[in-house]
């Protein structure tokens, strides 16, 4: 389907920018962004918008906290369509991650896609939750319950119906702090309700890799 015809039947576009290059601490998002936000044609749009979701870089885990990308690993931006040509300016470039260099290809560009089971690798919740230091370890059954009741709220304020699955305890690494959450796959979703959380997404710092639903 043309772009243009892209952009009138659906607001919110993917692209999916192939990579190659060194392997990834596991969790990356903090400094994923902070490299994208460094790379000159992003940086002033890429810090200031709240319209783009950056999914998490999918690899084969390396037994020590590390990522090591395979032919499908990927550079996921979610964002509306008026905002692709700034994220088309990363395609043959490449960003710099803690010193690990990576190579940005030419993007594909789709549209979300329907799927009855979605999964988010972390949501989080930036606010009372929120822990310097805290570990994926201490995080209380008492944490499990209360984060369950705060995304099932967010997902009646979005309509959105469906079965929740609280998984994996898990924390977001910022610069100066950890912030906690767990990762969330809801089942029974319609095609409607499937489309609307992909694009409205749960929680905070979506830009960070958080609360990004994918299929599957």
């Amino acid at each position: 389907m043309p772009l243009d015809d892209l952009s009138d039947a659906y607001c919110t576009l993917e692209a999916a920018f192939p990579l190659r290059g060194d392997p990834l601490p596991a969790d990356h998002g903090a400094a994923l962004f902070d490299a994208l936000c460094h790379h000159a044609p992003l940086r002033v749009w890429l810090a200031a918008t709240d319209a783009v979701a950056i999914a998490p870089i999918r690899g084969r885990a390396d037994g020590h906290g590390g990522l090591i990308l395979t032919d499908e690993s990927q550079l996921l931006m979610r964002l509306a369509t008026e905002d692709l040509p700034r994220a088309l300016r990363l395609a043959g470039g490449s960003v710099n991650i803690q010193g690990r260099l990576l190579d940005i290809g030419e993007p594909r560009i789709q549209l979300p896609r329907p799927a009855t089971t979605l999964s988010a690798r972390l949501v989080v919740f930036d606010g009372g939750n929120t822990r310097t230091g805290a570990s994926a370890a201490a995080l209380a059954e008492s944490l499990r319950t209360a984060f369950a009741e705060v995304v099932n709220h967010a997902l009646a304020m979005l309509e959105i119906s469906g079965k929740l699955v609280i998984g994996a305890a898990g924390q977001l690494q910022m610069l100066d702090r950890s912030v906690p959450g767990f990762s969330v796959q809801i089942h029974g979703l319609t095609p409607e309700d499937s489309l609307h959380l992909q694009e409205a997404g749960l929680g905070d710092h979506r830009k960070l890799g958080c609360g990004v639903f994918l299929p599957g």
